[in-house]
């Protein structure tokens, strides 16, 4: 028997090996997941055996604790809505992610990383000091970028009954898709809940559509400095980011809760609403118009006017907190870097 035939018996008898190799663990049972195996394989060309062991080996994610959901407001209330505010309102937040540590940090991560965020800026037109905030804001300048394994949270949510199992199931494909071009291990990658990962927290199917090599070493690395910074870069300015134009404005009303006019809606105003509701913008302002945004503390709420840029950054994470705490720290890094 000569060596291409028992190299042609070898191949036979390996590619009848995984097509017969069984899934194991809490998925092997799973009709979905063996459905999704098989569509990965047909449509990206994996491997059957290499899917196989990545769901055997997978486990249950660690619950996750949530303190202010629904749930928790109901109880919250019941012991007082100043109670819910202080625990829950924008003054937590700003105490969490304002402090005078995190935008000391900021400052040296802009200063150490100077040269770069500058061509960045260029290319993108994306204000450096927003890159740097979003980076201290999601990951602390990447010293915590969360504890959850990535593909078992991803994995469990897909196959899960819940509203969104289809938005999960398409990121735990391109999470597939990103750790198996960049050649990373899937099931050691750790990052939030939901599954966003790396130093800017993005979801998968971002690094995928964003993603940028902007070092030049033949990979996108959600754990790279550089690519992440040049890919919240283009993530931004792919949204509509308009440069050096203003995020938010502070305005000001009599009284301490404001109900005047609905915020926190798609609903735009322009200045003559302000006039005649008695609102005060605190700085000059050439856009035509804008939205209100009212932040909740446990005293009083602030009002706020948001551009176009305050909702660009709502598509990196849809909370208002978040815009605007971003903004904010934002700001105080570039105050303090002039």
């Amino acid at each position: 028997m000569n060596l291409r035939v028992l190299f042609v018996l070898f191949i036979f008898v390996f590619s009848l090996h995984a097509k017969n190799q069984k899934l194991t663990g809490m998925y092997s049972k799973n009709i979905e997941v063996k459905r999704f195996i098989n569509y990965m394989i047909r449509k990206h060309n994996f491997k059957r055996s290499y899917l196989i062991n990545v769901f055997s080996k997978a486990g249950r994610p660690k619950k996750m604790r949530v303190k202010c959901h629904k749930k928790s407001y109901i109880r919250g209330m019941a012991k007082g809505k100043k109670w819910w505010l202080k625990s829950c309102g924008y003054t937590k937040f700003e105490k969490t992610f304002l402090t005078a540590d995190r935008v000391r940090d900021g400052v040296r991560f802009l200063k150490r990383y100077k040269t770069k965020l500058e061509k960045i800026e260029k290319k993108y037109k994306v204000d450096k000091e927003i890159i740097v905030a979003i980076i201290g804001v999601e990951t602390y300048y990447g010293y915590i970028k969360g504890k959850y394994e990535v593909f078992n949270t991803l994995a469990y949510l897909s196959f899960k009954n819940n509203r969104r199992k289809r938005f999960f199931r398409y990121e735990l494909e391109n999470l597939l898709l990103l750790t198996y071009r960049q050649g990373l291990n899937a099931r050691l990658l750790k990052g939030s809940y939901y599954g966003a990962l790396g130093i800017g927290q993005l979801m998968p199917h971002n690094y995928i559509k964003y993603g940028v090599d902007f070092d030049r070493d033949g990979k996108i690395e959600p754990f790279s400095y550089i690519d992440t910074m040049a890919t919240i870069a283009k993530f931004l300015h792919k949204k509509g980011w308009r440069y050096k134009d203003k995020v938010s404005i502070r305005a000001s009303y009599a009284g301490l809760r404001f109900d005047a006019l609905k915020t926190n809606t798609k609903r735009y105003y322009v200045l003559d609403d302000l006039y005649f509701n008695d609102i005060l913008p605190r700085h000059k302002f050439k856009n035509r118009r804008f939205r209100l945004i009212k932040l909740k503390r446990a005293e009083y709420d602030e009002l706020w006017l948001s551009f176009k840029n305050f909702y660009v950054l709502k598509r990196y994470n849809a909370s208002n907190y978040y815009a605007m705490a971003v903004y904010q720290l934002s700001q105080e890094i570039k105050r303090r870097t002039k």
